[in-house]
Formats: structure tokens, sequence, C-alpha cells
């Protein structure tokens, strides 16, 4: 470890402590005359000059910094300006306003195309018998959600699809759960403020008692066979071609 910091400001204040007590015992301590003389030139010469560097510098620094914020309080008074300008443009109802300001117009919305498929759906069931159903899916825009459920009996086919409702959350309880069933499936649809609709989600099962994977492929076979919602019956191929395309695209667009 050297005894004198290498630093700027390290070196100066090692000599400057040291140079008087080195002057006044120069003798004991070997020195001379001319070793204290010249030390001492050279610590005036390097404060000087270290001093001189150190106000060029805070010179050169506020010239730095004056031009940022001299642009940044710019900025942000022409921003109130635009704001005004934009304000009073609106109320106008024309782009002449736009036009005289040499500032664009805001573009016009762009209506949504299509409806993105609720996916994730599970169910869960209350200890009082209720139903939970969760899903995720894209709100923005006001969006809604319209649930249906399929009611499977004990040995029977599926039934139709009926409506449970229209939702503005992700969840929905369903409070009338009949008797004597084997299991409920549940499906999602987006519905757009523009009044477009998203394909239906991929079934959510709930079974009831020791329901298994085997019931729930007999529900699809079954369904395909003789299950019908005004021609949209659900055969395995079209619910794995459903599941495919929500993988790619529905997935994408819900949160």
């Amino acid at each position: 470890m050297s005894t004198i910091e290498q630093t700027q400001q390290g070196t100066l204040d090692f000599v400057s402590q040291r140079i008087g007590p080195w002057t006044e015992n120069a003798t004991a301590l070997t020195l001379t005359t001319e070793d204290t003389t010249s030390l001492s030139a050279l610590l005036s010469d390097a404060q000087t000059k270290f001093d001189e560097a150190k106000e060029a510098w805070n010179e050169y620094r506020a010239k730095v910094d004056a031009p940022d914020e001299a642009i940044a309080a710019l900025y942000s008074f022409a921003s109130l300006l635009v704001q005004q300008i934009r304000v009073a443009a609106k109320k106008s109802g024309t782009n002449e306003l736009y036009q005289l300001a040499l500032i664009d117009p805001p573009k016009p919305a762009t209506p949504r195309s299509e409806a993105p498929i609720p996916t994730n759906l599970a169910t869960d069931t209350t200890t009082s018998g209720q139903i939970v159903l969760t899903f995720k899916g894209s709100k923005a825009g006001g969006v809604v959600f319209e649930v249906q459920r399929q009611l499977v009996s004990i040995g029977e086919l599926p039934g139709a699809w009926e409506p449970l409702g229209t939702i503005g959350n992700k969840e929905f309880v369903d409070e009338n759960v009949p008797s004597g069933l084997a299991q409920i499936n549940y499906r999602v649809r987006s519905v757009l403020t523009t009044g477009i609709v998203s394909q239906w989600s991929f079934p959510a099962p709930f079974y009831f008692g020791s329901g298994n994977q085997t019931t729930q492929t007999q529900s699809v076979t079954q369904e395909a066979r003789g299950g019908s919602d005004e021609g949209d019956g659900l055969t395995i191929e079209d619910a794995q071609a459903l599941k495919d395309a929500q993988s790619a695209h529905g997935s994408a667009q819900a949160g």
C-alpha cells in the first residue's frame, strides 16, 4: 500500500498536512532546506493548477448543462401550448386549427375487427354446491362475456347449450345447479361494444362423483353423435381444431 494516496486530491492533502512539520524538523528528518523549499514550491504550483482546473471544469459543466435546462423548459412550455391548441381544435370540430398550428390531428380510432377468445377456463365448487367458472380474457374497451352451459345427465347424452347470461368480469358463479348430473360443460365468448363476438372457448367440464377422462371422452363423442345447438355440435375433430386455434390465437390476446 502506497504511503501517499495516488490521486490528485490525496497527494495535495498529504503534502499540505506535512509541509510545516517537515520544514520545522528538517534536520531531524534528514531533509535539507533545499528539499523543503522545493517541496513547498511544487505544492504551491500543484495547488494553483488544481484549483484552476476545478474552476474551469465547473464552468464547463455549467455551459454543458445550460442547454439541457433551457431546452427542457422550452419543451414543457411548448407542450402546454400544444395541449391548449388541441383543446381549441377539438371544440371547433374541424381540422382548421391543426393546419394553422402545423400540428397533426389525432388519428381516428380504428374499430377492432375481431374479438379475442377467452382461454384458461377452470371450474371449482363452493361448500354450498355452487360451481365457480373462471377464465382469462381481454376486457379492453368495455368487452363483456357470454356464458353458456351444457348439462349431461347420468346415463344420458349431452344436452343443448343454454345461455347463463352476460358478465363484465372473468368469473361466473352458477347458483342453480340441477341434481342428477354426471357432468356440466361451460363455455365463454367475448362480445365487443361494436357487437363483434369471438368464437366460443374450448369447453371446461365439471364432473360430479368420480368423473374421469373416460367420461369426458364419452361426453364429447356422444355430442358428436347426437348433441346439437342449432347446428354447432362439437365433434372430436372440431374440439381439437378449436383448441389448436385458441392456443395460437386466443392466448396471445388474453390477459
